[in-house]
Protein backbone atom coordinates (compact mmCIF):
# COMPACT_ATOMS: atom_id res chain seq x y z
CA UNK A 1 0.00 0.00 0.00
CA UNK A 2 2.78 2.59 0.63
CA UNK A 3 4.28 1.96 -2.62
CA UNK A 4 0.84 2.82 -4.13
CA UNK A 5 1.00 5.86 -2.27
CA UNK A 6 4.74 6.46 -2.97
CA UNK A 7 4.18 6.04 -6.93
CA UNK A 8 1.02 8.43 -6.81
CA UNK A 9 2.45 11.00 -5.06
CA UNK A 10 5.90 10.91 -7.60
CA UNK A 11 3.24 10.91 -10.61
CA UNK A 12 1.20 13.92 -9.64
CA UNK A 13 4.59 15.89 -8.49
CA UNK A 14 6.02 14.95 -12.10
CA UNK A 15 2.61 15.85 -13.86
CA UNK A 16 1.88 19.65 -12.23
CA UNK A 17 5.98 20.09 -12.90
CA UNK A 18 4.65 21.27 -16.38
CA UNK A 19 1.30 23.12 -17.83
CA UNK A 20 -1.04 20.93 -19.11
CA UNK A 21 -3.21 20.86 -22.79
CA UNK A 22 -6.09 21.46 -23.01
CA UNK A 23 -8.88 18.79 -22.71
CA UNK A 24 -9.82 16.74 -25.76
CA UNK A 25 -13.36 17.09 -26.44
CA UNK A 26 -16.11 14.39 -24.89
CA UNK A 27 -17.32 13.76 -28.99
CA UNK A 28 -14.61 11.69 -28.42
CA UNK A 29 -16.32 9.12 -26.22
CA UNK A 30 -20.01 8.47 -26.87
CA UNK A 31 -21.33 10.67 -24.31
CA UNK A 32 -24.53 8.88 -23.48
CA UNK A 33 -25.56 9.16 -19.69
CA UNK A 34 -23.49 12.59 -18.69
CA UNK A 35 -25.83 14.66 -21.42
CA UNK A 36 -28.70 13.76 -23.77
CA UNK A 37 -27.09 13.29 -27.19
CA UNK A 38 -27.90 17.07 -27.82
CA UNK A 39 -25.77 18.94 -25.34
CA UNK A 40 -22.61 17.02 -26.03
CA UNK A 41 -21.56 20.19 -27.91
CA UNK A 42 -21.80 22.22 -25.12
CA UNK A 43 -18.63 20.36 -22.93
CA UNK A 44 -16.22 20.57 -25.65
CA UNK A 45 -13.08 22.71 -25.04
CA UNK A 46 -12.45 25.18 -26.58
CA UNK A 47 -9.98 25.09 -29.93
CA UNK A 48 -6.44 25.13 -28.50
CA UNK A 49 -4.58 28.19 -29.73
CA UNK A 50 -1.30 27.91 -31.08
CA UNK A 51 1.82 27.10 -28.38
CA UNK A 52 5.15 29.55 -29.20
CA UNK A 53 6.48 26.64 -27.88
CA UNK A 54 8.78 24.37 -30.36
CA UNK A 55 10.82 20.97 -30.89
CA UNK A 56 11.35 19.07 -27.70
CA UNK A 57 8.68 21.30 -25.61
CA UNK A 58 6.02 20.62 -27.89
CA UNK A 59 6.29 16.93 -27.77
CA UNK A 60 7.07 17.21 -23.87
CA UNK A 61 3.79 18.79 -23.56
CA UNK A 62 1.64 16.44 -25.85
CA UNK A 63 2.67 13.65 -23.69
CA UNK A 64 1.28 15.62 -20.43
CA UNK A 65 -1.77 13.99 -19.46
CA UNK A 66 -4.58 16.51 -18.56
CA UNK A 67 -4.96 16.18 -14.75
CA UNK A 68 -6.88 17.05 -11.70
CA UNK A 69 -7.26 16.73 -8.07
CA UNK A 70 -10.86 16.85 -6.47
CA UNK A 71 -11.67 17.49 -2.54
CA UNK A 72 -15.07 16.46 -1.57
CA UNK A 73 -15.30 17.54 2.87
CA UNK A 74 -18.65 17.37 4.75
CA UNK A 75 -19.68 17.88 8.20
CA UNK A 76 -22.92 15.57 9.14
CA UNK A 77 -25.04 14.89 11.53
CA UNK A 78 -27.36 12.55 12.82
CA UNK A 79 -30.43 13.08 15.30
CA UNK A 80 -30.41 9.08 16.00
CA UNK A 81 -27.36 6.69 17.25
CA UNK A 82 -28.81 3.93 15.07
CA UNK A 83 -29.27 4.94 11.63
CA UNK A 84 -28.51 4.18 7.82
CA UNK A 85 -24.89 3.81 7.28
CA UNK A 86 -23.98 3.49 3.69
CA UNK A 87 -19.83 3.27 3.21
CA UNK A 88 -18.07 4.14 1.20
CA UNK A 89 -17.94 8.22 0.32
CA UNK A 90 -21.39 8.22 2.19
CA UNK A 91 -21.32 10.12 5.29
CA UNK A 92 -21.85 7.64 8.28
CA UNK A 93 -21.06 9.61 11.28
CA UNK A 94 -21.46 13.03 13.26
CA UNK A 95 -18.79 15.53 12.39
CA UNK A 96 -16.33 16.37 9.89
CA UNK A 97 -14.93 13.73 6.66
CA UNK A 98 -13.24 13.56 3.52
CA UNK A 99 -15.89 12.06 1.45
CA UNK A 100 -13.14 12.20 -1.35
CA UNK A 101 -9.93 13.19 -2.81
CA UNK A 102 -9.62 11.89 -6.32
CA UNK A 103 -6.99 11.90 -8.57
CA UNK A 104 -7.58 11.80 -12.41
CA UNK A 105 -5.73 12.31 -14.97
CA UNK A 106 -6.61 11.59 -18.90
CA UNK A 107 -5.03 12.22 -22.36
CA UNK A 108 -5.51 10.97 -25.59
CA UNK A 109 -2.43 8.67 -26.74
CA UNK A 110 -2.75 8.97 -30.98
CA UNK A 111 -5.42 9.31 -32.81
CA UNK A 112 -6.79 5.30 -32.17
CA UNK A 113 -6.24 5.59 -27.59
CA UNK A 114 -7.62 7.94 -25.25
CA UNK A 115 -5.86 7.03 -21.76
CA UNK A 116 -8.52 7.49 -18.15
CA UNK A 117 -6.91 7.39 -14.79
CA UNK A 118 -8.85 8.28 -11.35
CA UNK A 119 -7.56 6.86 -8.58
CA UNK A 120 -9.11 8.03 -4.64
CA UNK A 121 -6.30 8.95 -2.76
CA UNK A 122 -8.51 9.63 0.64
CA UNK A 123 -9.46 5.71 0.81
CA UNK A 124 -5.91 4.31 -1.14
CA UNK A 125 -7.58 2.56 -3.85
CA UNK A 126 -7.96 2.77 -7.91
CA UNK A 127 -11.29 3.76 -8.93
CA UNK A 128 -11.25 3.50 -12.88
CA UNK A 129 -8.24 3.01 -15.17
CA UNK A 130 -8.92 1.97 -18.62
CA UNK A 131 -7.90 2.67 -22.64
CA UNK A 132 -10.83 3.94 -25.17
CA UNK A 133 -10.30 3.25 -28.46
CA UNK A 134 -11.47 6.56 -30.35
CA UNK A 135 -11.14 4.88 -34.68
CA UNK A 136 -12.73 1.16 -34.59
CA UNK A 137 -15.20 1.10 -37.53
CA UNK A 138 -19.09 1.11 -37.62
CA UNK A 139 -19.40 3.31 -34.41
CA UNK A 140 -17.99 1.00 -32.50
CA UNK A 141 -15.95 2.12 -29.46
CA UNK A 142 -14.39 -0.13 -26.94
CA UNK A 143 -12.79 0.22 -23.53
CA UNK A 144 -10.01 -1.98 -21.64
CA UNK A 145 -9.16 -1.98 -18.02
CA UNK A 146 -10.92 -1.48 -14.71
CA UNK A 147 -14.50 -0.23 -15.04
CA UNK A 148 -17.35 1.09 -13.52
CA UNK A 149 -20.23 -1.00 -14.68
CA UNK A 150 -22.35 0.70 -16.91
CA UNK A 151 -25.63 -0.43 -15.12
CA UNK A 152 -28.41 2.34 -14.38
CA UNK A 153 -27.23 6.26 -14.66
CA UNK A 154 -25.66 6.36 -10.95
CA UNK A 155 -23.20 3.43 -11.08
CA UNK A 156 -21.26 5.22 -13.68
CA UNK A 157 -20.54 8.30 -11.83
CA UNK A 158 -18.43 9.57 -9.58
CA UNK A 159 -18.41 11.34 -6.24
CA UNK A 160 -18.11 14.80 -8.03
CA UNK A 161 -20.93 14.12 -10.34
CA UNK A 162 -23.76 13.85 -7.94
CA UNK A 163 -26.76 15.75 -6.71
CA UNK A 164 -26.84 14.93 -3.54
CA UNK A 165 -24.18 14.49 -0.88
CA UNK A 166 -24.85 10.48 -0.51
CA UNK A 167 -25.50 7.82 -3.25
CA UNK A 168 -29.26 6.07 -3.34
CA UNK A 169 -30.53 3.48 -0.89
CA UNK A 170 -30.76 1.16 -4.12
CA UNK A 171 -27.22 2.26 -5.16
CA UNK A 172 -25.69 0.83 -2.12
CA UNK A 173 -27.53 -1.92 -1.64
CA UNK A 174 -27.78 -3.69 -5.12
CA UNK A 175 -24.58 -2.01 -6.79
CA UNK A 176 -21.13 -1.83 -4.31
CA UNK A 177 -20.34 1.16 -1.40
CA UNK A 178 -18.42 2.84 -3.95
CA UNK A 179 -19.35 1.50 -7.34
CA UNK A 180 -20.30 -1.99 -8.76
CA UNK A 181 -16.78 -2.74 -10.90
CA UNK A 182 -14.03 -4.77 -12.26
CA UNK A 183 -11.15 -5.35 -14.36
CA UNK A 184 -12.79 -6.28 -17.35
CA UNK A 185 -13.86 -5.46 -20.87
CA UNK A 186 -16.35 -3.12 -22.61
CA UNK A 187 -17.93 -2.97 -26.17
CA UNK A 188 -20.60 0.01 -27.00
CA UNK A 189 -21.98 0.29 -30.31
CA UNK A 190 -24.26 3.76 -31.79
CA UNK A 191 -26.81 2.44 -34.08
CA UNK A 192 -27.23 3.65 -36.98
CA UNK A 193 -30.74 4.83 -36.16
CA UNK A 194 -32.43 8.35 -36.62
CA UNK A 195 -32.46 8.73 -32.75
CA UNK A 196 -29.67 8.46 -30.37
CA UNK A 197 -29.38 4.10 -30.15
CA UNK A 198 -26.17 2.61 -27.69
CA UNK A 199 -26.05 -0.49 -26.97
CA UNK A 200 -23.36 -2.09 -24.46
CA UNK A 201 -21.92 -5.10 -23.14
CA UNK A 202 -19.30 -5.60 -20.58
CA UNK A 203 -17.02 -8.77 -19.36
CA UNK A 204 -15.78 -8.44 -15.43
CA UNK A 205 -13.19 -11.06 -14.15
CA UNK A 206 -14.02 -12.44 -11.28
CA UNK A 207 -10.52 -14.10 -9.71
CA UNK A 208 -9.60 -12.53 -6.20
CA UNK A 209 -6.46 -10.48 -7.91
CA UNK A 210 -8.65 -8.44 -9.97
CA UNK A 211 -10.46 -6.78 -7.30
CA UNK A 212 -14.39 -7.26 -8.27
CA UNK A 213 -16.67 -4.51 -6.30
CA UNK A 214 -20.05 -5.80 -5.97
CA UNK A 215 -22.85 -6.24 -3.77
CA UNK A 216 -24.74 -8.40 -5.44
CA UNK A 217 -22.14 -10.80 -7.45
CA UNK A 218 -19.65 -12.92 -6.01
CA UNK A 219 -16.03 -14.19 -7.14
CA UNK A 220 -14.16 -17.12 -7.98
CA UNK A 221 -14.17 -18.12 -4.01
CA UNK A 222 -17.86 -19.03 -4.48
CA UNK A 223 -17.45 -21.37 -7.93
CA UNK A 224 -17.31 -25.32 -6.85
CA UNK A 225 -13.83 -25.19 -8.02
CA UNK A 226 -12.75 -21.79 -6.85
CA UNK A 227 -10.85 -20.63 -10.33
CA UNK A 228 -11.90 -19.17 -13.19
CA UNK A 229 -12.89 -22.51 -15.81
CA UNK A 230 -15.68 -21.39 -17.78
CA UNK A 231 -17.88 -18.56 -19.48
CA UNK A 232 -20.19 -18.88 -16.47
CA UNK A 233 -17.89 -18.29 -13.77
CA UNK A 234 -17.40 -14.01 -15.36
CA UNK A 235 -19.82 -11.34 -14.50
CA UNK A 236 -21.67 -9.76 -17.73
CA UNK A 237 -23.60 -6.44 -17.95
CA UNK A 238 -25.31 -5.33 -20.80
CA UNK A 239 -26.88 -1.30 -21.66
CA UNK A 240 -29.03 -0.15 -23.89
CA UNK A 241 -30.14 3.55 -24.42
CA UNK A 242 -32.19 4.95 -26.14
CA UNK A 243 -32.91 9.09 -26.34
CA UNK A 244 -34.25 11.90 -28.47
CA UNK A 245 -35.87 15.35 -28.15
CA UNK A 246 -38.92 16.17 -28.65
CA UNK A 247 -38.61 19.53 -29.22
CA UNK A 248 -36.23 22.23 -28.91
CA UNK A 249 -36.90 22.27 -24.74
CA UNK A 250 -37.37 18.79 -24.30
CA UNK A 251 -35.47 15.50 -24.00
CA UNK A 252 -35.58 12.01 -23.00
CA UNK A 253 -33.01 9.05 -22.54
CA UNK A 254 -34.84 5.60 -21.30
CA UNK A 255 -32.40 2.91 -20.37
CA UNK A 256 -32.76 -1.12 -19.63
CA UNK A 257 -30.23 -2.77 -18.13
CA UNK A 258 -29.57 -6.38 -16.94
CA UNK A 259 -26.30 -7.86 -15.31
CA UNK A 260 -25.37 -11.74 -14.16
CA UNK A 261 -22.78 -13.42 -12.51
CA UNK A 262 -21.83 -15.45 -9.17
CA UNK A 263 -24.20 -15.55 -5.93
CA UNK A 264 -21.94 -14.85 -2.98
CA UNK A 265 -23.88 -17.50 -1.09
CA UNK A 266 -24.35 -20.73 -2.75
CA UNK A 267 -21.15 -22.27 -5.29
CA UNK A 268 -21.78 -22.30 -8.77
CA UNK A 269 -25.46 -20.81 -8.23
CA UNK A 270 -26.35 -17.49 -9.97
CA UNK A 271 -27.59 -13.71 -9.36
CA UNK A 272 -29.13 -11.69 -12.07
CA UNK A 273 -30.05 -8.22 -11.98
CA UNK A 274 -32.82 -6.17 -14.28
CA UNK A 275 -33.20 -2.51 -14.09
CA UNK A 276 -34.62 0.33 -16.12
CA UNK A 277 -34.34 3.89 -15.97
CA UNK A 278 -35.38 7.31 -16.99
CA UNK A 279 -34.27 10.72 -17.83
CA UNK A 280 -36.76 13.45 -18.88
CA UNK A 281 -35.24 16.86 -19.14
CA UNK A 282 -36.66 20.23 -20.02
CA UNK A 283 -34.49 23.35 -20.40
CA UNK A 284 -36.24 26.33 -22.51
CA UNK A 285 -33.70 26.79 -25.10
CA UNK A 286 -36.42 28.49 -27.30
CA UNK A 287 -36.64 31.28 -25.71
CA UNK A 288 -33.25 32.11 -25.21
CA UNK A 289 -32.53 30.90 -21.18
CA UNK A 290 -29.85 28.27 -21.28
CA UNK A 291 -29.41 29.07 -17.88
CA UNK A 292 -32.79 27.27 -16.85
CA UNK A 293 -33.06 23.73 -16.92
CA UNK A 294 -35.45 20.89 -15.08
CA UNK A 295 -34.72 17.27 -14.59
CA UNK A 296 -36.64 14.10 -13.46
CA UNK A 297 -34.62 10.81 -13.03
CA UNK A 298 -36.01 7.44 -12.10
CA UNK A 299 -34.28 4.18 -11.42
CA UNK A 300 -35.22 1.20 -10.25
CA UNK A 301 -34.29 -3.03 -10.08
CA UNK A 302 -34.78 -6.07 -9.34
CA UNK A 303 -32.63 -9.00 -7.79
CA UNK A 304 -33.12 -12.66 -7.97
CA UNK A 305 -30.45 -14.29 -6.06
CA UNK A 306 -30.28 -18.07 -5.16
CA UNK A 307 -29.70 -18.84 -1.31
CA UNK A 308 -29.04 -22.02 0.44
CA UNK A 309 -32.25 -23.86 -0.37
CA UNK A 310 -34.35 -20.67 -1.49
CA UNK A 311 -34.04 -17.81 -4.33
CA UNK A 312 -34.37 -14.45 -2.75
CA UNK A 313 -36.00 -11.26 -4.76
CA UNK A 314 -35.84 -8.14 -4.02
CA UNK A 315 -35.94 -4.75 -5.55
CA UNK A 316 -35.15 -1.49 -5.18
CA UNK A 317 -35.06 2.47 -6.82
CA UNK A 318 -35.64 6.27 -6.51
CA UNK A 319 -36.95 9.36 -8.40
CA UNK A 320 -35.30 12.73 -8.22
CA UNK A 321 -36.34 15.80 -9.28
CA UNK A 322 -33.42 18.03 -10.34
CA UNK A 323 -34.14 22.08 -10.61
CA UNK A 324 -31.30 24.60 -11.57
CA UNK A 325 -32.40 28.22 -11.58
CA UNK A 326 -30.04 29.62 -12.77
CA UNK A 327 -25.70 29.30 -13.34
CA UNK A 328 -25.73 29.18 -9.66
CA UNK A 329 -28.42 27.33 -7.84
CA UNK A 330 -29.76 24.19 -8.35
CA UNK A 331 -32.31 22.36 -5.91
CA UNK A 332 -32.55 18.45 -5.89
CA UNK A 333 -35.53 16.47 -4.11
CA UNK A 334 -35.20 12.59 -3.79
CA UNK A 335 -37.22 9.57 -2.70
CA UNK A 336 -35.49 6.25 -2.18
CA UNK A 337 -37.22 2.75 -1.43
CA UNK A 338 -35.69 -0.65 -1.29
CA UNK A 339 -37.34 -3.67 0.07
CA UNK A 340 -37.42 -7.45 0.40
CA UNK A 341 -40.33 -8.91 -2.11
CA UNK A 342 -39.80 -13.16 -1.22
CA UNK A 343 -37.67 -15.80 -0.21
CA UNK A 344 -36.02 -16.28 2.93
CA UNK A 345 -32.82 -14.14 3.02
CA UNK A 346 -29.91 -15.50 4.94
CA UNK A 347 -29.05 -13.65 8.30
CA UNK A 348 -26.66 -10.52 7.63
CA UNK A 349 -27.13 -10.75 4.01
CA UNK A 350 -27.90 -7.22 2.26
CA UNK A 351 -30.84 -9.14 0.99
CA UNK A 352 -33.14 -8.34 3.46
CA UNK A 353 -35.54 -5.56 4.94
CA UNK A 354 -36.99 -2.12 4.07
CA UNK A 355 -35.37 0.65 3.81
CA UNK A 356 -36.60 4.20 2.81
CA UNK A 357 -35.81 7.98 2.80
CA UNK A 358 -36.55 11.33 1.33
CA UNK A 359 -33.51 13.96 0.31
CA UNK A 360 -33.34 17.99 0.17
CA UNK A 361 -30.42 19.37 -1.03
CA UNK A 362 -29.45 22.86 -2.11
CA UNK A 363 -26.06 23.44 -4.17
CA UNK A 364 -24.62 26.85 -4.94
CA UNK A 365 -21.93 26.70 -7.66
CA UNK A 366 -19.95 29.66 -8.18
CA UNK A 367 -18.07 27.97 -11.06
CA UNK A 368 -17.51 25.17 -12.84
CA UNK A 369 -14.64 24.27 -9.81
CA UNK A 370 -16.34 24.32 -6.39
CA UNK A 371 -19.18 23.92 -4.99
CA UNK A 372 -21.01 24.43 -2.16
CA UNK A 373 -23.74 21.80 -0.86
CA UNK A 374 -26.74 21.37 2.18
CA UNK A 375 -28.64 18.57 2.26
CA UNK A 376 -31.54 17.28 4.85
CA UNK A 377 -32.32 13.29 4.98
CA UNK A 378 -35.50 11.82 6.75
CA UNK A 379 -34.78 8.01 6.60
CA UNK A 380 -35.53 4.92 8.08
CA UNK A 381 -34.32 1.23 7.42
CA UNK A 382 -35.53 -2.31 8.98
CA UNK A 383 -36.48 -1.81 11.99
CA UNK A 384 -34.32 0.93 13.05
CA UNK A 385 -35.94 3.68 14.39
CA UNK A 386 -36.77 6.92 12.13
CA UNK A 387 -33.94 9.42 11.82
CA UNK A 388 -32.41 12.96 10.33
CA UNK A 389 -30.06 13.68 9.45
CA UNK A 390 -28.30 17.13 7.96
CA UNK A 391 -24.95 17.64 5.71
CA UNK A 392 -22.92 20.49 4.71
CA UNK A 393 -20.42 19.16 1.66
CA UNK A 394 -17.47 21.59 0.32
CA UNK A 395 -16.23 20.74 -2.79
CA UNK A 396 -13.53 22.24 -5.12
CA UNK A 397 -11.43 20.86 -8.22
CA UNK A 398 -7.85 22.15 -9.30
CA UNK A 399 -6.57 20.91 -12.64
CA UNK A 400 -7.73 20.16 -16.06
CA UNK A 401 -11.56 18.13 -15.66
CA UNK A 402 -14.71 17.81 -17.26
CA UNK A 403 -16.92 20.68 -15.76
CA UNK A 404 -19.99 19.55 -13.92
CA UNK A 405 -23.04 18.76 -16.25
CA UNK A 406 -26.52 18.64 -15.43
Amino acid sequence: MQQWVSYMFVLLAATLAAPAANASPDSEIHDFDAAIANDAAETESAPTARSPLTGAAVQMRQMNPDISLILDTSFGWFSQDDHLRQGGHAMNENGLAVQGLEFAASASVDPFFRFDLNFELSHLHLEEAYLTTLALPLNMQARMGYLNAQFGRENPLHLHSWHFSNPSLMHSRFMSEEHFSGAGTELSVLAPTPWYLLIVGQVLGTADELGLRSDSFGNVAFTQKGKNDGPEDFVYVARVVNAGSFSDDWALNVGLNGAWGQSPYVPDNRVTLYGADLYLKWRPLSTGDDAMAVGLTAEALVRDTQVPGDSVRDAGGYAALDVQFNRYWIANLRGDYVQTLGGEAPEGSNLQGLGRRASLALSYIPTHFSKLRVQLDVGQEKRLPRYVAGFLQLEVSAGEHGAHSF
